[in-house]
């Protein structure tokens, strides 16, 4: 028996060896490229010509058998792997990112175009996006990114983040969409182009509360508007910040509400668009904020409350502002509203007709309030009284001077008590408005004695 076991070993291992040797030549027959493999997975697609050049379209999928075109990194990082790619688009389907939660999209510097995403795509976990990615959308794509997402954009002036559509059509993809609350969202050197078709922005913040910070972006040829804010904001909200940021050949550069106006400064650029204009919506601010100069006017399209805190409205600033529609300082505000004799702050109608909007009421006692080189035009209530551009309430503080009230309906300022009030006043000129101060009835007054 032992003899049988020890001559039978060696038959074996013999058996195993050459079992084994045959399953390799085996898998290397399989590991022989299929003549037809690249035309299963790739598809063709025709390019606008801003980013022509690239004809291929490399499938990704993360299920799929090739699991080489995902490479893994440490802490789940993945991103997609050009090994195979050579010059060809690379294909996110709608399940990638769901299925790679935590992925990197890389440049792949052969590509005129690194990325096609062909679909709404939703992101719940992490993105971020190298310098120099570009990334072609299939009509009605876009991105959209999820309350506990996170995303980063990081280009430079040199390799710039491109986003944009397979044709050169306004409005041919969606756009990006997000109400994430992260406070590491950012998007530097980003250039968002033909979006905001199917949507109403190219950049559409979604959220009260989502957080983003935009520098050096561009936001170009969208149908609607380059970047919209959701409306509702609570008191002190600061949570988008942007500067050196461009929006051009858009139909409106941005929309918002006027509580979002520390949104603005003067490092931004907003003319070039079909309408240049900032379209605000109305709202409340609260805490100190600035009205800054910009490069086209802010168009006021409903009522603005100025709460609380010091409300400071620079030299140059011009507001249109829509039918009957107010400004108010409440108590406990407070309006510096100066500008220069070279440099007015400027409010005026939509429209050039007097009493077109209503007027602007101060109803604080803030010693800092004060209105200077103004020019208000088109203002006063056209049925009701008092109907002055400016209202004064009983017991406040005003310093207002070197005010032009022009194409006003009846009065340039209103007074309820000019006696138990604080109005300093000087150099306020009419120019086409019948008379410059009333009482609280709507009848003429002489000028109050400065204190």
């Amino acid at each position: 028996m032992k003899t049988f076991q020890l001559k039978f070993k060696p038959v074996l291992i013999l058996c195993l060896i050459g079992f084994v040797v045959a399953s390799c030549g085996n898998d290397k027959k399989g590991d022989q490229k299929d003549p037809d493999a690249d035309a299963k997975k790739s598809q063709q697609v025709d390019i606008s010509p801003a980013i022509k050049g690239k004809d291929d379209v490399t499938s990704l999928k993360s299920q799929q058998d090739d699991k080489s075109q995902i490479a893994q990194d440490e802490d789940g990082v993945t991103s997609p792997d050009f090994s195979d790619a050579n010059a060809a688009a690379i294909l996110l389907d709608c399940n990638y990112f769901r299925e790679n939660p935590n992925a990197v999209l890389k440049d792949n510097p052969d590509a005129p175009v690194d990325y096609i995403i062909p679909c709404m795509t939703r992101i719940d976990g992490k993105l971020t996006i190298e310098q120099g990615v570009v990334i072609a959308f299939e009509q009605d794509a876009g991105i959209d990114f999820k309350k506990k997402s996170t995303f980063k954009m990081q280009g430079t002036a040199e390799k710039p983040i491109v986003l944009t559509g397979k044709e050169q059509i306004k409005g041919f993809w969606r756009g990006i969409y997000t109400e994430s609350t992260s406070m590491i969202n950012t998007m530097n050197y980003v250039t968002i182009d033909y979006a905001g078709g199917n949507s109403k922005a190219a950049l559409n913040i979604q959220n009260e509360t989502s957080s983003l910070s935009l520098k050096h972006c561009t936001f170009s040829n969208s149908k609607n508007y380059g970047m919209l804010t959701y409306r509702k904001v609570s008191k002190d909200v600061h949570n988008v910040d942007m500067n050196n940021c461009t929006f051009t050949r858009n139909k409106i550069p941005v929309k918002t509400q006027a509580s979002r106006l520390r949104l603005f400064n003067d490092t931004n650029t907003f003319s070039g668009n079909d309408k240049d204009y900032i379209e605000l919506q109305g709202g409340t601010i609260y805490g100190d904020a600035t009205w800054a100069k910009l490069d086209v006017p802010y168009f006021l399209q409903g009522n603005f409350r100025i709460k609380d805190g010091v409300f400071t409205v620079k030299p140059g600033t011009a507001i249109i502002m829509s039918t009957q529609k107010w400004i108010h300082v409440a108590e406990n505000a407070s309006l510096v509203m100066v500008g220069t004799a070279e440099d007015p702050i400027t409010f005026r109608g939509e429209h050039d007709v007097p009493g077109f909007w209503k007027q602007i009421n101060v109803r604080s006692s803030s010693p800092l309030n004060e209105i200077g080189h103004v020019i208000i035009k088109n203002a006063g209530k056209t049925t009701k009284k008092p109907n002055g551009a400016i209202f004064f309430e009983k017991g406040r503080f005003l310093n207002i001077h070197d005010v032009v009230f022009s194409d006003c309906f009846e009065y340039g300022l209103s007074i309820s008590d000019a006696t138990g009030s604080h109005l300093e006043h000087a150099n306020l000129k009419l120019d086409n408005t019948p008379k410059l101060f009333s009482d609280w009835k709507g009848k003429e007054i002489p000028a109050p004695k400065n204190p």
